[in-house]
């Protein structure tokens, strides 16, 4: 009996939704279901950190609420904003040429962010559109079209800023889950980047 392992495009989906969706009980439930036996081996520390949360205990999923909205949301200074544009513009704002040229971005490959709260450079959604980019270039979908677009998202915007996002990340957290999310996402990008030239 042959096991089916998460690609590329499965991957991304799952850790964009850690960044998009707060830790709740169904969530924890759901990334555990994903990573139960079919993890890529950068994913094992991901899977433990998972396994060591108990989703039944209200402490547990307080504590990783409280993690999530300090690193992601606020209300105080975020030590690793989520958002591209605050990474790449000169005064480290939000919604700056790089929002901008994401939104035009998701146009040209047919695609529109459905969530009025999502930014076209949250990194959520930047792993999200690399997902969908990866999984319609794998199944040999207009490769003519969503090849530039998949370069120019992973080379022009999330290589110029997630490495740093998820090495701030790592040295803001204490939390296991958050540690090992920083270096999945830094190691799947490398992945990608390296996969796709």
């Amino acid at each position: 009996m042959t096991t089916m392992t998460m690609d590329s495009s499965d991957t991304l989906s799952l850790l964009s939704s850690m960044y998009l969706c707060k830790p709740t009980k169904e969530a924890l439930e759901n990334w555990k279901a994903l990573l139960s036996d079919n993890a890529p081996d950068y994913l094992q520390e991901m899977k433990n950190a998972l396994d060591e949360i108990n989703p039944a205990s209200e402490e547990e999923l307080d504590d990783l609420l409280w993690e999530y909205t300090r690193l992601f949301i606020g209300p105080y200074k975020l030590p690793c904003p989520p958002w591209e544009s605050v990474y790449t513009s000169p005064k480290r704002l939000m919604m700056q040429s790089a929002y901008t040229d994401l939104q035009q971005l998701y146009e040209e490959a047919g695609l529109a962010i459905n969530n009025a709260d999502i930014m076209a450079d949250h990194i959520g959604a930047e792993l999200n559109f690399l997902a969908v980019l990866c999984r319609k270039l794998d199944s040999g979908s207009k490769k003519d079209i969503y090849a530039p677009v998949l370069r120019t998202l992973l080379h022009d915007h999330l290589m110029k800023w997630a490495p740093s996002f998820a090495h701030d990340m790592e040295r803001a957290t204490e939390s296991p889950f958050y540690n090992a999310l920083a270096r999945a996402t830094g190691l799947l990008l490398q992945k990608v980047a390296t996969r796709e030239g």
